[in-house]
């Protein structure tokens, strides 16, 4: 391919971002683009999943929803924060898959990165590492409006 080729297909790609994502959104709605695949994904707190998967050993979950399919990481750590609130500052990545607290923390990274979220205090590190991922993948699926929001309101942060 030549240089006149892939610009032309960077400026289709763009353009196509900005129809798609420039049409109205639902009320509380965070418009993600990915342009790689010339999609649009409007991530709305107010619908539900249609249903969610986890792994427990690498504390992994994903929720599928009309619109396409949310991935994320778990975390249990000793740091306590406000429930359903996200903290953009914290960066528990290194250690996402270990049961070092009682604190779950949920951050999703696909389709986009979000802040991790607080989640749930867990009675013991064994729970909490037991558990975890399955509560962020579960509740951003279905019943917790409020989760959603601060998940998807802290995308790319």
């Amino acid at each position: 391919m030549n240089i006149r080729t892939n610009i032309n297909k960077v400026m289709f790609s763009i353009i196509i971002g900005i129809v798609i994502c420039g049409t109205t959104t639902p009320t509380n709605a965070t418009t993600m683009c990915i342009t790689n695949d010339n999609t649009s994904i409007i991530l709305d707190p107010s619908i539900e999943g249609t249903g969610y998967t986890r792994d427990d050993a690498t504390m992994t979950w994903t929720v599928t929803f009309d619109y396409g399919t949310v991935s994320g990481i778990a975390t249990c750590n000793s740091t306590s924060g406000t429930l359903k609130r996200a903290y953009p500052s914290y960066n528990f990545d290194n250690d996402h898959a270990g049961s070092t607290g009682i604190y779950c923390w949920c951050r999703m990274t696909y389709p986009v990165r979000s802040a991790w979220v607080s989640w749930y205090e867990f009675s013991s590190k064994a729970t909490c590492a037991s558990l975890c991922a399955r509560r962020c993948g579960d509740y951003l699926q279905k019943d917790h409006l409020d989760y959603r929001e601060s998940v998807y309101n802290s995308a790319g942060k």
